[in-house]
């Protein structure tokens, strides 16, 4: 058992977060670094391209 360094309760390993404060692994900051750097890569407007050429063939198909 480790101690939570913000709050000081015990919680049960050094990587998981604390069940009193819910601080601890900082997954949401890497989570942000990571969308950061798919909208500065252009990511998202890719998909958005992918998404858009699948529904113009799924159309003319039916036309």
């Amino acid at each position: 058992m480790t101690m939570c360094k913000k709050c000081g309760a015990r919680k049960r390993s050094w990587f998981r977060s604390c069940s009193q404060c819910r601080s601890g692994s900082g997954r949401t900051e890497a989570a942000g670094d990571a969308a950061d750097l798919a909208v500065a890569g252009g990511a998202f407007e890719w998909a958005w391209r992918g998404v858009r050429a699948v529904v113009r063939l799924v159309v003319r198909a039916l036309n």
